[in-house]
């Protein structure tokens, strides 16, 4: 069906800005940057998934309810209102209206727009207006994601019953769960449960994957327990603003609520990985970059599946320092998640200053920076990692396998790889017999080895003011 009402770019650029946005918005529209351009049944609504500088698309829509007043959103962390990629959306449809395919709103949109009209009604009719109902898209999806967490409760009390996590009946009843709680779009819920299906399968000890195994039921409980929270709308007591923002956008798949937008970041990328998560059946870019104002270190972050892993854009890799005029913050824990246009980004710059002053902001004592993961661990559902850059007063090793780091207090934490098949503690020592004299700054991933439960330490990379040698594939 096509939008019901009829659209002119003379119309569309009244909505601009500023002419700079409307040059970006034409160029955007002459492009192949929207994708999956759509128009509902009803003919209200126009979609579009963007490509912009994030991992994921960004979700533009443009709402027709009152046509005389549309409303254009966009998921994209930019300030203007109306931004480039909804008037690019109203232009593409202009010119192409073909092109648009028959699309529906997701139920974030359609919340936002019976909260709408709901205020509009109230500021016709006062207090008394009457009140509007969740439309039954909502809760046909409130439903299902119910329903998928019932049956994995199920499925988690029948594994504590019998004892036996293995069996080709559970097997089975795992992958209908996973489906369920996948379809229900609860992705870490479904992840999860794929990580103990992947685990089934490792060639491992049965005291080991036995001990692995009890700490994902650990992980599952958890999530059904925060996940019922959620679907119920009942807060949690103590829980911070934040770390409900971080929850939701893990467990139900949503974007940050309230995201925080930083400007003027100085950054500089200390080291790049490239891990393939088999739970997701995605492979991870990370970019690990530190504040040089602040040493906070941040991540930025691309999924792409290992199907169609080209219809992602790749996580970009710096080599010369970096300044982001404007960039969106995840909620999260030590290491945020960082996603910015790429036109608010500058590479170049001394890089020997930018090295210095990342060498300079290395944490000296590691008490400190254990007990901070150690915070981070509390909460059940936060991640069980984080990248740090320690300043070791001395890397050294215990016996033949044992390699440590002490800093200037005596406090030790052993190195440790997460991989079999690659090791990035041999990097090091070697790193650091290439380096002599010069200690390094070493940056390092802290984890959590399940099977002693002691907190390690693997590293990532080596600098010093004048050298950058990354420890990773």
């Amino acid at each position: 069906m096509p939008l019901n009402v009829t659209i002119t770019e003379d119309m569309i650029r009244g909505l601009a800005p500023n002419d700079a946005i409307w040059q970006k918005a034409a160029e955007i529209a002459a492009s192949d940057r929207l994708q999956n351009l759509g128009v509902s049944a009803d003919g209200s609504w126009l979609l579009a998934d963007a490509k912009g500088s994030a991992k994921r698309p960004y979700l533009v829509s443009a709402d027709f309810v009152d046509v005389n007043q549309p409303v254009l959103r966009s998921t994209s962390p930019e300030r203007a209102t109306p931004d480039k990629y909804s008037l690019a959306l109203l232009l593409a449809y202009a010119k192409t209206p073909d092109a648009f395919g028959a699309r529906e709103p997701v139920d974030e949109l359609i919340l936002k727009r019976e909260k709408k009209v709901a205020a509009d009604e109230r500021k016709k009719f006062g207090p008394a207006a009457p009140k509007r109902s969740s439309l039954a898209k909502t809760d046909k999806k409130t439903a299902a994601g119910h329903d998928a967490v019932e049956q994995l409760d199920r499925l988690l009390a029948d594994f504590v019953a019998t004892g036996d996590w293995y069996s080709d009946a559970h097997h089975e009843k795992m992958e209908r769960v996973g489906k369920a709680l996948g379809d229900a779009g609860l992705p870490l819920a479904a992840q999860t449960l794929r990580k103990f299906m992947i685990l089934e399968k490792q060639k491992i000890s049965e005291d080991d994957k036995h001990l692995l195994g009890g700490d994902l039921l650990g992980q599952l409980w958890a999530i059904s327990d925060r996940l019922k929270a959620f679907l119920h709308d009942t807060p949690v007591d103590g829980e911070a603003a934040g770390v409900t923002d971080y929850l939701a956008a893990e467990l139900l798949g949503r974007a940050p609520a309230k995201p925080e937008v930083l400007t003027n970041l100085s950054l500089l990328e200390l080291a790049y990985e490239r891990p393939d998560d088999e739970a997701r059946q995605q492979r991870l870019e990370i970019s690990n970059l530190i504040d040089l104002n602040t040493g906070t270190i941040y991540q930025s972050l691309a999924y792409r599946p290992f199907k169609g892993v080209n219809q992602i854009p790749q996580q970009s890799s710096y080599d010369a320092p970096v300044t982001v005029r404007e960039a969106t913050a995840h909620p999260g824990f030590l290491n945020r998640r960082l996603e910015w246009d790429k036109t608010a980004e500058t590479v170049g710059g001394d890089a020997v200053e930018a090295l210095n002053t990342a060498y300079g902001l290395a944490k000296p004592l590691f008490a400190d920076v254990i007990a901070e993961f150690k915070e981070q661990l509390k909460v059940p559902l936060a991640p069980r990692e984080a990248v740090v850059l320690l300043q070791p007063a001395v890397i050294g090793k215990i016996g033949e396998k044992v390699t440590v780091f002490e800093d200037v207090d005596g406090g030790r934490i052993e190195a440790g790889d997460l991989r079999k098949d690659y090791s990035n503690v041999a990097n090091l020592v070697r790193a650091a017999g290439m380096l002599g004299k010069d200690q390094p700054a070493v940056l390092v991933r802290l984890f959590v080895r399940p099977t002693t439960n002691v907190i390690m330490a693997q590293p990532l990379a080596a600098l010093t003011p004048k050298h950058h040698v990354r420890l990773g594939l």
